[in-house]
């Protein structure tokens, strides 16, 4: 079949290199050639770092490489390359990683995406105003991009889901150590619901001190604009707001009470020049985003873990049923009952007596 551009990608995302450094040498070479220079005529290890270098070495090998996808869809598990990334997230100024691992509707990254952060510690009134700027906003054609984090960003997703909106989650761990552990079952709604969960790391990596600001800048980088709703003098949201503005994005943030010390972060990005973020429409307005309401669902499909993984397995495009059997790993009979029920429901659609597809 011969190495594609993807599928060094994919070997460059799984080796440790930093972003930065995968950056900084996709900008000399393209991937093909550092396929076939790795070890010969790129042998400078600091451009690498040492335990990448090793990695990329060790696993320059396709069939490993294919093996190793293949455990991913055995997880229900998929990944997009910086090849296909939109481009705000590609943007030089984001310093994006070179794959993304995600479950559901990858399309979602291509949509007008806002994101919504704020302090774990957040109050009553924190609260009140996440609910009502992100139901206004699933009032439109916007996507609600945040953290999964306790607090505002735990609101956030689960007011859009209440709205019958879209969100994406931006996670600071692996897919299969979702951080908080709490926040589980948030995930797998976000996913059943039709929106995204998405990371830059490993399925098994735990998060840690690091990884949460880290990927705060993929947060922004997904988003025309980003509100910071309540924010303390340290919060973790300022971090947010400081990739906004690296990258270019409309910064808001939400008024709070001079008194209290959950708003001290968001009331100081106003004195900053931030945009007030008083409702939808004032956010909606300085992003130049159509007022035009859409059609809210009527009703939204929660998908088991059988028909998640047939969900995954077609978001790359159709298949026949010998395809599906086989990326499954599921016994014929079981598969064909799995995919009537999905067609009942609106989820799959026949084109041809063995071909199958999203609807």
């Amino acid at each position: 079949m011969g190495v594609t551009e993807n599928l060094v990608y994919y070997w460059l995302g799984i080796s440790g290199i930093t972003s930065r450094r995968a950056n900084a040498l996709l900008s000399k070479f393209s991937p093909l050639e550092l396929w076939e220079k790795i070890g010969t005529e790129l042998t400078n290890v600091s451009a690498f770092g040492e335990q990448a270098f090793d990695a990329l070495i060790r696993y320059r090998n396709e069939d490993f490489l294919l093996k190793s996808i293949e455990k991913l869809d055995n997880m229900g598990i998929s990944f997009i390359t910086f090849d296909k990334f939109p481009e705000l997230l590609a943007q030089r100024e984001v310093d994006p990683p070179t794959l993304l691992y995600y479950k559901g509707d990858i399309s979602l990254i291509n949509s007008n995406c806002i994101g919504v952060v704020g302090t774990r510690e957040c109050s009553l009134y924190g609260k009140e105003a996440t609910y009502r700027l992100v139901t206004d906003l699933c009032k439109y054609n916007v996507t609600i991009v945040s953290g999964l984090a306790h607090g505002i960003d735990t609101y956030a997703h689960r007011a859009t889901l209440k709205a019958g909106g879209k969100t994406i989650a931006v996670l600071g761990s692996g897919l299969n150590c979702i951080a908080p552990q709490s926040n589980f079952g948030l995930s797998e709604e976000i996913v059943g619901s039709g929106g995204l969960v998405i990371t830059e790391y490993l399925p098994r990596k735990e998060a840690n001190r690091f990884t949460f600001p880290e990927r705060n800048r993929i947060i922004s980088g997904l988003s025309m604009g980003v509100i910071v709703v309540e924010a303390g003098f340290k919060s973790g949201a300022l971090i947010t707001a400081d990739y906004a503005c690296e990258q270019n994005r409309t910064l808001f943030a939400v008024p709070g009470n001079i008194t209290s010390a959950s708003s001290i972060g968001s009331n100081r990005l106003l004195c900053d020049g931030a945009v007030p973020a008083l409702s939808a429409e004032d956010v909606c307005e300085a992003l130049n985003l159509s007022f035009r309401k859409i059609k809210k669902n009527t009703r939204s499909i929660q998908l088991d873990i059988f028909e998640q993984k047939i969900y995954n397995i077609l978001l790359s495009g159709e298949k026949n049923f010998d395809s599906l059997v086989l990326s499954a790993e599921m016994a014929p009979q079981k598969l064909t009952a799995l995919l009537s029920l999905m067609e009942l429901k609106g989820i799959v659609k026949r084109k041809q007596s063995n071909i199958f597809c999203l609807a």
